[in-house]
């Protein structure tokens, strides 16, 4: 709020002097206005959604919001995950949009001319997602958007590589598997895949590596990038993890000891990424007391992070303790993602029970209601919105070309 009144004050001083280049506040505005260094820390603290005013103070500011240098250091700390992108219904072929903010701040449009966007994969501010049969990254903070050149294989998955406190420049990384008989529209018993990688610093596509073998479930579902790494954790076998800029493969270590149980029923399991830290969550209603798991940074194991009770919820929403009537082995809750704050004592789990997103404190285990959701076209007791239909939304100003 502070830095948001001294920007409003630096402006007025300047548009002062403008007018009245006499006046005592004269002084003051050119001190402010010559000094580079003092705008940005007062500009880059702002909402983003508050830069464009900013930019019609004078033709300097304007170079300065709109400069590469302005965006890298805006873009410093990706880690503020100001709401959630959701595709709200499963029925569609390609799903209404959704927002749910996390924070306060508009909800984000996207672009006409990319109407029907199904989204694939997010990470750090920018989207990978599909229209038709084409691929586009875009930024729903600047609308800036692209599109990819075609991949090797029509048919494939799309994870995206984006850190943009390391580097302005993303990749997206394309497995697709080398024996699917497109004839009978099935696999071979076992299955093939081959890496290929998409650089936005050359424009191109280019193979990574022989072909390997994996489970079907990594082609099915995106990883999650982290630690340098595209991260795939698989319903069986090895799960495995891809080193994007060293182009190598590892194996993703499971739980040991005795909460090795817990995720034996692994399709309820899925990895979440929040401000550098890896996740294995439960995120299908499978049980309401469940550990959260975090990953080493040097892939050496799991260790327990959180110890998640959602009895209370279902106390205060008693319609979350239903089964679910598309599946009576699972209660009526889907985690949607995990926020790490920078205070770990705020950190929290974004679960949507029917009729309503809840946030669950993962340290002092209170809740509270985000928001409600409209359930028309839906059973009473279903949910409209699972793990697989929320992306994380954050604001940046990066390039996506």
């Amino acid at each position: 709020m502070f830095l948001s009144i001294e920007a409003d004050k630096t402006a007025k001083l300047i548009n002062m002097h403008k007018q009245d280049p006499s006046s005592s506040s004269s002084s003051a505005a050119e001190q402010v206005a010559a000094n580079d260094d003092l705008l940005i820390e007062i500009l880059t603290r702002l909402p983003l959604t508050s830069l464009p005013k900013f930019k019609s103070v004078s033709k300097h500011w304007l170079s300065l919001i709109t400069s590469p240098y302005f965006a890298r250091i805006r873009n410093l700390n990706p880690n503020i995950i100001s709401g959630l992108l959701l595709h709200s219904s499963t029925h569609k072929l390609v799903p209404d949009l959704d927002f749910i903010p996390l924070e306060t701040i508009e909800n984000p449009t996207l672009f006409p001319s990319l109407s029907a966007i199904r989204i694939i994969n997010s990470c750090k501010g920018l989207i990978c997602c599909k229209n038709e049969q084409k691929y586009h990254i875009l930024n729903p903070t600047t609308k800036q958007f692209t599109s990819l050149p075609e991949p090797c294989a029509a048919l494939g998955n799309l994870s995206l590589a984006f850190d943009p406190s390391r580097s302005p420049h993303y990749k997206v990384v394309h497995v697709w598997c080398t024996n699917y008989d497109s004839f009978s529209e099935s696999y071979t018993d076992q299955s093939y895949f081959q890496i290929e990688i998409y650089s936005s610093e050359t424009g191109s596509w280019k193979a990574s590596g022989e072909p390997f073998v994996a489970d079907m479930f990594m082609y099915v579902h995106g990883g999650v990038y982290w630690n340098g790494a595209i991260n795939w954790f698989c319903n069986w076998g090895d799960s495995l993890y891809f080193n994007v800029d060293e182009e190598r493969l590892g194996v993703l270590p499971m739980i040991g000891g005795p909460e090795r149980n817990d995720v034996d029923e692994r399709d309820n399991w899925r990895l979440v990424e929040c401000r550098g830290h890896l996740h294995l969550v439960q995120v299908y209603g499978l049980m309401t007391r469940f550990n959260v798991y975090e990953m080493e940074k040097d892939y050496s194991g799991w260790s327990v992070k959180y110890r998640v009770d959602l009895d209370l919820i279902g106390i205060a929403f008693p319609r979350m303790m239903k089964r679910l009537p598309t599946d009576p082995s699972h209660y009526a809750y889907a985690v949607l993602t995990l926020v790490r704050e920078e205070k770990e004592e705020d950190s929290f789990l974004v679960i949507h029970v029917p009729g309503k997103v809840i946030g669950y404190n993962l340290v002092d285990k209170s809740f509270k209601k985000i928001c409600d959701v409209d359930n028309e076209g839906v059973t009473e007791d279903s949910l409209i919105y699972f793990w697989c239909d929320a992306f994380q939304y954050i604001e940046s100003l990066s390039c996506v070309r």
